[in-house]
C-alpha cells in the first residue's frame, strides 16, 4: 500500500491538474468557436504565405530565384507563425486552409494561457497563476484574436516566452539556460517586428536588478537571438543588408485610418493616449480593477520584488512604445496585444491578495473565498459570451459597453470579422442563382479587384459563398463593381469616411438592411439590396 501523500504533494498534484485544466479549457473553447468569426482582414496574407513557405520546405531551393519565389510572399513580416500555418495546411489537406491555419493560432493561445499560469504560479503562487490564466481568458479581445490566422497572438506568446526564458537564465546562469534565452528571443524576432523592443526589457531589468549577474545571459541572448532570426528566415539569406533594411525601415506602407472619440485619424497621427485608453476600455471592469490593484502594488514594491517589476516593465513598455509619435495606432488593441498577458499576471497577483483577505475575514465560512472567486470569473466571462462572435467589438462598462462606445464615436468594428458565418448563411440561402454580392470595406486579399476586366476568384467565392449548394454566387469589391445585386457593408466608419465612399456611407446611414449583424443594439455589418 502506497504511503499517504503529504500536503505538499497534494498541492503539487492539484496545481498540475489546474495547469492541464486551463490549457484544455483555452484550447477547447477556441476550437469549438473557431469558425464563428468571419475572415479577418489580414488572414489571407498569413494563409497564402504559409502555404508558400511550406511548399519550399517540401522542395527546398537555395537559389536566389527559389528563395524569392517562395519566401518573397508577404516578406514584410517574419515567417514563424505563417510557416506553422502552412505546415498545418499540409497536415490537414482535405480541410479548409482557413480552418487549418486558425487551429495553429488556437493552439498558440492555449500555450499562452498555460505559460501565463506556469510563470505566475512559479513566481507568485499557484492560486495567482490560476487567476492570471482565467483573467486572460476573460479578456474578450484577446479571446477574439485567438480565432484568427494572424500574427498577434503568436507574438504575445513568443514575447512572454522570451521574457520568461531570460529571467530564468539570469537566475540559473548556466550555458544551457542562456542559450535557451537566446533561442526564445530569436523566435520572438521571427514572429513579428514587435520583438525588436525586447532588448530594452532585457537590458533595463537585467542590469537594473541583477547587475553583473545579468551580463552573461545578456551576451548570449543578444548575440544568439539575431543569429536565430537570420537563420530562420530564408528571405534574408540573399542580399541580407538590403532586405534587413527594408524590413526594419520600410519606405512605404498603407495608411490605416482609425475612429477615436468621433474623429478619424491617420494611423500614425492618432493621439498618444490611444493605447492606454483603449486598453482600459476593452478589459472587463472586474478584471481591470484587479489589473489596477496589481499595478499599484508593482509600483510600490518595484525594487523589493524583481519579478513583479519585470511584469510591470513589460506591460508598460509594450503599451508605452505605441504612445510614441510616428508609431501606428489603429485596430483597437491588436498592435499592443503582447501587453495583455502581463496585465493578466498583475490581475492574478491582486486576485491572490483578495483571496487571502476574504479568507482572513471568513472564519467559519471557508467556502466564501471560493464562492466569491467563482462568481467573479463567471461574471467576467459573461463579457465574452455577451459579445461573441464579435469579441473585437467589445467595450466595457466604463463607457456603457458597445452601445456607449458607439455614442462616444469609438470604432465599433475594424477587421471585417463581423461579416461572419451567420451572414454568409443568409446570403447562401436568400441570394438567387448567379447573383453578385459587393463588399465594402474589405481586405485587398480577401476579395481581389478585377484583373484585365475579368473577375478574380477569391476567398469569399471559394470558402464562404456557394455553401452548401453551389449557386454561382460571386463576390466583388464595391469600389470596382459595375454590376451587383446585393451589397454587404462592414460598419468600419473610419475607412468609409477616410476614402470618402459616399455610396457605402449612404447604404450604412440611410438604407434599411435586409439582414444585419448587431450587438448591444449597435449595427456592425449589414446586407442591402442594390439601390
Amino acid at each position: 500500500m502506497a504511503p499517504p501523500r503529504t500536503r505538499e504533494e497534494q498541492a503539487r498534484a492539484l496545481w498540475r491538474f489546474a495547469s492541464l485544466f486551463v490549457f484544455v479549457l483555452a484550447l477547447g473553447l477556441t476550437c469549438l468557436t473557431i469558425d464563428d468569426p468571419g475572415l479577418a482582414w489580414d488572414e489571407p496574407f498569413s494563409i497564402g504565405a504559409g502555404a508558400s513557405y511550406a511548399a519550399w520546405l517540401a522542395s527546398p531551393s537555395l537559389t536566389a530565384e527559389g528563395i524569392a519565389r517562395h519566401w518573397g510572399v508577404n516578406h514584410e513580416h517574419p515567417p514563424l507563425a505563417k510557416l506553422l500555418m502552412g505546415l498545418s495546411q499540409r497536415l490537414l489537406p482535405e480541410g479548409s486552409p482557413i480552418l487549418a491555419s486558425r487551429l495553429v493560432t488556437a493552439l498558440m493561445f492555449a500555450l499562452l494561457v498555460e505559460l501565463v499560469f506556469k510563470f505566475t504560479g512559479s513566481a507568485f503562487g499557484g492560486l495567482a497563476g490560476l487567476m492570471a490564466a482565467l483573467s486572460l481568458l476573460c479578456m474578450p479581445r484577446v479571446f477574439g484574436h485567438a480565432h484568427f490566422a494572424a500574427l498577434d497572438v503568436p507574438m504575445a506568446l513568443t514575447w512572454l516566452l522570451a521574457v520568461v526564458a531570460f529571467a530564468r537564465a539570469v537566475v540559473l546562469g548556466t550555458h544551457a539556460s542562456c542559450a535557451l534565452s537566446g533561442l526564445c528571443f530569436g523566435l520572438a524576432l521571427l514572429t513579428k517586428i514587435n520583438g525588436v523592443f525586447l532588448p530594452l526589457v532585457f537590458l533595463g531589468w537585467g542590469i537594473g536588478f541583477h547587475g553583473k549577474n545579468a551580463v552573461k545571459p545578456l551576451v548570449w541572448t543578444l548575440l544568439l537571438g539575431p543569429a536565430v532570426f537570420v537563420a530562420g528566415w530564408p528571405w534574408l539569406w540573399h542580399d541580407l543588408l538590403a532586405r534587413l533594411r527594408g524590413y526594419l525601415l520600410p519606405t512605404w506602407r498603407v495608411p490605416i485610418p482609425v475612429l477615436y472619440f468621433g474623429r478619424v485619424y491617420g494611423d500614425t497621427f492618432a493621439p498618444f493616449h490611444y493605447p492606454p485608453v483603449m486598453t482600459a476600455l476593452t478589459i472587463p471592469v472586474g478584471v481591470l480593477a484587479l489589473v489596477v490593484l496589481g499595478a499599484v502594488r508593482a509600483v510600490r514594491r518595484f525594487r523589493a520584488e524583481p519579478l513583479l517589476a519585470l511584469v510591470a516593465i513589460n506591460a508598460g513598455l509594450v503599451i508605452g512604445a505605441f504612445m510614441l509619435p510616428g508609431l501606428p495606432k489603429y485596430d483597437g488593441v491588436r498592435l499592443f496585444l503582447p501587453a495583455f498577458p502581463f496585465l493578466a499576471v498583475l490581475a492574478g497577483t491582486a486576485g491572490r491578495r483578495c483571496w487571502d483577505y476574504l479568507l482572513g475575514h471568513s472564519r467559519g465560512r471557508p467556502w466564501r473565498p471560493l464562492f466569491v472567486t467563482a462568481a467573479f470569473f463567471v461574471s467576467q466571462a459573461g463579457a465574452v459570451w455577451w459579445v461573441h462572435p464579435c469579441e473585437l467589438s467589445y467595450y466595457n462598462a466604463l463607457v456603457g459597453g458597445l452601445w456607449g462606445a458607439n455614442k462616444l464615436g469609438m470604432e465599433v468594428t475594424y477587421w471585417h470579422d463581423v461579416v461572419n458565418r451567420d451572414l454568409f448563411e443568409w446570403l447562401n440561402r436568400r441570394c438567387p442563382v448567379g447573383a453578385t454580392v459587393a463588399f465594402y470595406p474589405v481586405g485587398e486579399t480577401v476579395v481581389f479587384p478585377p484583373s484585365g476586366g475579368r473577375h478574380m476568384p477569391n476567398y469569399y467565392d471559394t470558402f464562404y459563398l456557394n455553401t452548401p449548394a453551389p449557386k454561382r454566387l460571386v463576390a466583388v469589391r464595391l469600389e470596382h463593381a459595375r454590376h451587383y445585386d446585393f451589397v454587404v457593408i462592414n460598419a468600419r466608419e473610419a475607412m468609409i469616411r477616410w476614402h470618402r465612399n459616399d455610396t457605402a456611407l449612404r447604404y450604412l446611414t440611410q438604407r434599411k438592411p435586409l439582414y444585419e449583424v448587431r450587438k448591444q443594439g449597435v449595427l456592425l455589418a449589414a446586407v442591402y439590396a442594390r439601390e
